[in-house]
């Protein structure tokens, strides 16, 4: 009997894990849905309007953001949305929905199903894991093995590679997966550095293979795809893009306006409460677990509106030059350093970023635009410098990313060429051949 209780209890803390950490990655828009939703399942909630105490002077500044952003919103939707992939279809399941329809058909116990749901829950971008597997164990409060077997049965999912931790391994699912040469995977496991940087000839002296068998090895490697999540869409586009948190710039100061004026506050009616206390055993016990539940929702739905409240704040304190000043006076800032300023774990702040926008002065942008990826100078900034570099280039005899690495190296930046070409064709700037003049 203890056993099963606990049992009970252990699925129960998995699952609200999963809601806590699905809550916080919404936007504002997905987060009116979802409690929308969640009125329509759970009968002691209760929506209604938002009647925070706020000076009319808040208030009015809060509408007059959100009405003059209507139509810098849409141009930006609309920059995105030609960016974007033109094939998607409105109805088509973004990566995690596709993950948990595949979940319905497999024959899963209820603590694999839990574990493998939260993993869903806590793929970035690309399709990797944000926490290792002992960070998991940890959260969960599962056992190490459980949670290795739960990401063994992901990894077996479409598309392959999903719920990697790294590049490494999920070639290496891909590979195995489609039955690829054993020389494919050994390039993978040992020299991964070396194909990277396309140095062949260092992979045949160090494995004692002839040329042609390590070409076509790496060409099997090639067809891999390096970031399974790329074909999904990281979520719906809506008409325009809704900010999630405003910086208005006052006389004097900043203020920030996490942006929840227009969703409604969850209300549990007392009508329930005194129901449960007035009613049987069996819908007395019912009704407390609505409760419990809506409450929880509550809870997390706060805490997320709190991180994204702090995150601001740090990235304010951090680039408040840019604010002031505009876009060209970005300061390099990592998710890693928000983190630790907030004593938060790094995914944390990768799930408070991920999807949602910031509006102030300067425009509309990302939140992840805040941050870099971990080089020294922000990612701005270095696409900054890269664009003037190149527009002060001799035309007739461009640079190649060779040198454009050697010239950034000269203003203490130090990046690959890897990371160079990325950025290039980021701001579809052509390669030296393409740019060339005759």
């Amino acid at each position: 009997m203890e056993l099963k209780q606990e049992l009970e209890i252990q699925a129960r803390v998995s699952q609200e894990m999963v809601q806590a950490v699905s809550i916080l990655q919404m936007t504002a828009w997905d987060l009116k849905e979802y409690v929308q939703e969640a009125m329509l399942e759970n009968p002691v909630i209760e929506l209604e309007e938002t009647t925070r105490k706020q000076d009319n002077e808040e208030i009015v500044r809060k509408l007059e953001w959100m009405e003059n952003g209507d139509y810098q919103n849409k141009v930006y939707y609309q920059q995105e949305l030609e960016e974007s992939n033109e094939f998607w279809e409105e109805n088509e399941p973004d990566l995690r929905e596709y993950l948990l329809e595949q979940m319905a058909f497999m024959d899963l116990d209820k603590k694999a199903a839990s574990i493998i749901r939260y993993m869903i829950q806590s793929l970035d971008e690309r399709g990797y894991l944000l926490e290792n597997e002992e960070e998991i164990a940890d959260i969960l409060g599962r056992s190490l093995e459980e949670i290795q077997r739960a990401r063994q049965i992901l990894c077996t999912m479409e598309p392959l590679g999903v719920g990697a931790l790294n590049l490494q391994e999920c070639l290496l699912i891909q590979l195995r997966k489609k039955g690829c040469t054993s020389l494919a995977c050994e390039i993978v496991e040992n020299y991964i550095e070396e194909f990277g940087k396309n140095q062949l000839s260092k992979i045949v002296k160090k494995t004692g293979r002839d040329l042609k068998e390590i070409a076509q090895a790496c060409e099997q490697i090639k067809e891999q795809n390096p970031k399974p999540a790329g074909y999904f869409p990281a979520r719906p586009y809506k008409n325009y893009i809704i900010p999630d948190v405003i910086v208005v710039k006052l006389k004097d100061y900043f203020e920030i306006l996490v942006n929840d004026y227009d969703s409604p506050e969850i209300f549990i009616s007392p009508f329930y409460r005194q129901m449960m206390r007035e009613q049987g055993e069996e819908t007395g016990k019912y009704i407390k677990e609505k409760i419990r539940q809506a409450e929880w929702l509550k809870s997390c739905i706060e805490q997320r509106n709190r991180t994204l409240l702090q995150l601001t704040e740090e990235i304010l304190r951090s680039q408040t030059e840019f604010f002031q000043r505009g876009k060209n006076y970005l300061k390099p800032m990592t998710q890693k350093e928000a983190a630790e300023k907030l004593q938060v774990h790094p995914s944390t702040i990768s799930r408070a970023v991920q999807g949602k926008y910031l509006q102030c002065t300067w425009g509309m942008f990302p939140l992840s635009f805040f941050f870099s990826s971990g080089t020294d100078k922000g990612a701005e900034y270095i696409k900054e410098c890269l664009k003037r570099i190149i527009e002060n280039e001799d035309k007739k005899n461009p640079y190649s990313d060779r040198v454009l690495a050697e010239k950034l190296q000269e203003m203490d930046i130090d990046i690959s060429r890897r990371t160079i070409a990325k950025y290039r064709n980021s701001m579809h700037i052509s390669e030296a051949l393409g740019r060339k003049e005759y």
